[in-house]
């Protein structure tokens, strides 16, 4: 790419902007710039980048796989067999959904990891459970 330096438009988070230093992309994401009153990309005070403290705390820059897989594996805790079964697999599914977005340049492969073997924990764990109660 030989554009000048400067934020640009994410392909991979919809209504976001990445940095692109003039020789690559950078990891630093932030909110697009959707009107008055819009944090503006280049106030580092709004940088979502993994330096930025709202990078842990809140789920930007992250694909909505990534944000309801965990809630998924979660769930698939529940000792109900059926339940279990249905969130694991949805939080399995979702995860590696997740996976897929994050290598294409979002974040969020750590949570798409954790939905994943939470999912595999909480299907398995509701297999044992019902072949224990039959």
């Amino acid at each position: 790419m030989s554009a000048p330096a400067g934020w640009y438009e994410n392909p991979s988070v919809a209504g976001s902007v990445r940095y692109w230093d003039g020789t690559q992309w950078s990891v630093h994401t932030a909110y697009a710039n959707n009107g008055p009153g819009s944090p503006s990309p280049s106030d580092p005070a709004h940088d979502n980048g993994p330096g930025s403290v709202r990078h842990y705390m809140l789920p930007v820059g992250r694909s909505w796989q990534s944000i309801a897989a965990p809630y998924a594996g979660l769930a698939s805790l529940v000792p109900m067999p059926l339940i279990s079964q249905i969130f694991g697999i949805g939080a399995i599914v979702l995860g590696l959904l997740a996976l897929r977005r994050a290598g294409s340049g979002g974040h969020g492969t750590g949570r798409a990891i954790f939905a994943i073997v939470l999912g595999v924990v909480g299907s398995v764990g509701s297999i044992v459970f019902f072949l224990a109660m039959s």
